[in-house]
């Protein structure tokens, strides 16, 4: 064997005379072949002024003293040509093109060629470094994406395809400033579209709510109250009877639309006095249990005047019927709102607190329980720790598949006999209303009936 396998680098033999030539012809191979570096591949014939030690690849075709020499290294060295064999995964730098090429056993390859396709990458950083947290990570201040052209092989549509798991996992686009989220769009531990935002990354409002099944847009934190909306209850919720109608409050009485079951009572718990003494009127002291709901739904300038309404205290009878279990734990029924010619579409709004036990609101399915905001599809737990909750029922159904008078806009169920809850400033509207949790009292039709 006379010369090396990989470079084809002659070997000084035994008894050689004149060594030195040898070890020098491969010294001159080895500087051609490391860190290899061609002037050009597109040539098939020799340039005019060749430089000494100059490198480049024959092209397909070449003819004259290149003339079969497709695809070979030239090397010019002491005024004529040698032709250098690759082999298999030999490399090149092309210098008029810039490029790093590679010998594929058959043709000199573009190296990004074999980049053009990766797949299955673990960590991918653009301008910056990705981490098994950001997986993808990129640094720019501009980015384009823009559709493949039919002309160039694709149809002319762009469509970003985002997956999640399941509903209750979060798929969404985070808007942050400062690296603290401030806005975020997506389907957020739904299947509806919701835009939301934050003042510091940490508490979120939901601002705009997209129904999956219906298309109907929710505004939960828009007061849409400034709209055409009055109370459809004869009493405005008030607990003082449909003939109260301006400022004050009469004596307590139990609306017809309340139903009572299971032996459940209706009593008086408590007023709203209007210029209340607690904020610098002279009629009378708040009862705890009105001031605190005062003190949750109005500022501190606005709780000394008002409509007054009255709270009504219910207490669970004995009965057991109509029993619902949830939560490891079995209610029964005590107030619901009386079954009546409904509108396809109303929204119901109450203010409750539980005192002895927690209550459970039921709701039916298609409709809408937002607590304090937070919209619900499920069952909720009020406890004597919640104090007052803001409930807002939204219910719409298709006139051609409903009874006209179901389901209940209130279904209330409590633990055990004996055990009470307050009720105030119950509302019933047409449409479907974001009510504002504030809202209070809203004044009902017999504000303008004789």
């Amino acid at each position: 064997m006379e010369s090396t396998t990989n470079l084809d680098l002659p070997y000084i033999m035994p008894s050689q005379a004149q060594k030195h030539v040898t070890h020098n012809e491969a010294l001159e191979l080895l500087d051609a072949l490391v860190q290899c570096r061609v002037v050009d591949r597109d040539l098939t014939a020799p340039p005019a002024s060749p430089g000494e030690g100059a490198c480049y690849i024959v092209a397909s075709g070449a003819g004259g003293v290149w003339d079969g020499q497709d695809g070979r290294i030239a090397l010019r060295r002491d005024g004529d040509w040698r032709f250098l064999p690759p082999r298999q995964g030999w490399l090149a730098w092309v210098l008029d093109e810039n490029l790093l090429v590679h010998w594929t056993g058959t043709v000199w390859q573009p190296v990004a060629d074999l980049l053009a396709a990766p797949q299955n990458l673990a960590l991918l950083g653009v301008g910056t470094t990705a981490d098994t947290t950001n997986p993808f990570a990129a640094k720019l201040n501009k980015a384009l994406w823009t559709a493949r052209a039919s002309g160039e092989g694709g149809d002319g549509s762009l469509r970003y395809t985002l997956n999640k798991e399941g509903a209750a996992n979060v798929l969404s686009l985070l808007m942050q400033s400062n690296w603290s989220g401030r806005a975020e769009i997506g389907l957020v531990g739904s299947d509806d579209l919701a835009i939301r935002v934050s003042a510091d990354g940490s508490a979120w409002k939901e601002a705009l709510r997209i129904d999956r099944s219906s298309g109907r847009v929710a505004l939960p934190n828009t007061n849409m109250l400034r709209d055409a909306v009055f109370n459809l209850l004869p009493d405005s919720g008030r607990f003082a009877g449909n003939s109260t109608k301006s400022g004050p409050a009469g004596a307590f009485a139990k609306p017809a639309y309340l139903t009572l079951h299971n032996g459940t009572t209706a009593d008086d718990s408590c007023k709203f006095i209007t210029d209340n003494t607690d904020y610098g009127g002279a009629a009378g002291a708040l009862p705890a249990a009105v001031k605190d709901l005062v003190d949750m739904i109005r500022a501190p300038s606005y709780r000394r005047l008002g409509a007054e309404f009255r709270v009504a205290e219910m207490t669970m009878g004995a009965g057991t019927a109509a029993a619902q279990s949830f939560g490891g734990n079995t209610y029964y029924l005590s107030n619901y709102i009386a079954a009546t010619p409904r509108l396809p579409a109303q929204t119901f709004h109450a203010y409750i607190r539980a005192l002895d036990g927690p209550v459970l609101w039921r709701l039916d399915g298609g409709q809408v329980l937002i607590r304090n905001g937070v919209r619900s599809t499920v069952p909720e737990i009020i406890a004597p720790a919640d104090g007052w909750v803001s409930i807002t029922m939204q219910d719409a159904v298709s006139p051609y598949n409903s009874y006209n008078h179901y389901p209940y806009m209130m279904n209330i169920y409590a633990r055990a006999s004996g055990h009470r809850y307050l009720l105030a400033c119950l509302t019933l509207t047409p449409g479907i209303i974001e009510m504002d949790d504030n809202v209070g009292i809203v004044n009902g039709i017999n504000g303008w009936l004789p």
